[in-house]
């Protein structure tokens, strides 16, 4: 039976994994501040809006919504109304992770099951894992988390502040369903950025690093280009 795919909508990249991502799955984005994880995540998130999925996206960051609205709305995929529609919800936890950090998945529990999307996005992840370290529950809370969100067949996406050393040693890095690494690495004095495959379950995918663009339109993915 063949494994049902979510495009992420992110020109040069699904012909890298098959047409898709995996459904359901949880894939993170790791890479250092900048290299367009967060451009990503949500890029996707509106390429389904636009299609009638629903989407979500949670952060740990105390930025107020306008901010990052103002920052998106940049781009030419922002649509002002998929958020007026709610096909799009913007969530901010900060205050919850502040209070009761172990009561946290909770709460991203009850939006799941208030909105049903098809696609979430948790970004960053980081500030999370530091908010349970007090409890030591941080294995628990991701095996939980994406057990739950498998029975939406929700495709995730997380992203993470992580260097190519440190995904050896997360333990989210072992139990995501697939890993995409950006970097910008500096060659003969260019900075230059690149996606980077390092797993993706069921899936034969790209291997190698490609070269990223972020342009007015988004993100897109040369494929075959180093």
């Amino acid at each position: 039976m063949a494994t049902m795919r979510r495009e992420t909508g992110i020109a040069g990249l699904d012909k890298l994994v098959m047409g898709g991502f995996p459904v359901p799955a949880t894939v993170m984005i790791g890479g250092e501040p900048g290299t367009g994880k967060t451009t990503i995540a949500v890029q996707s998130l509106f390429y389904g809006a636009k299609k009638g999925e629903i989407g979500i996206y949670i952060t740990g960051i105390s930025e107020p919504r306008w901010v990052v609205q103002k920052f998106l709305s940049e781009f030419t995929f922002y649509d002002e109304t998929v958020i007026e529609k709610e096909n799009i919800v913007f969530k901010e936890i900060r205050s919850e992770l502040f209070k009761e950090p172990e009561k946290i998945i909770y709460k991203i529990e009850e939006l799941v099951e208030k909105y049903e999307p098809q696609r979430l996005v948790i970004d960053p992840i980081t500030p999370i894992k530091l908010s349970l370290k007090k409890t030591g529950r941080i294995r628990e809370f991701f095996h939980e988390l994406f057990e739950f969100l498998k029975g939406f067949n929700c495709s995730t996406i997380v992203t993470a502040e992580m260097s190519y050393d440190e995904i050896p040693k997360s333990i989210e890095g072992y139990m995501v369903d697939g890993i995409i690494m950006l970097s910008y690495p500096i060659e003969k004095d260019v900075r230059r950025k690149f996606l980077e495959i390092l797993k993706m379950r069921g899936t034969k995918h790209a291997t190698g690093k490609h070269l990223l663009d972020i342009t007015l339109e988004g993100v897109e993915v040369h494929a075959g280009l180093r």
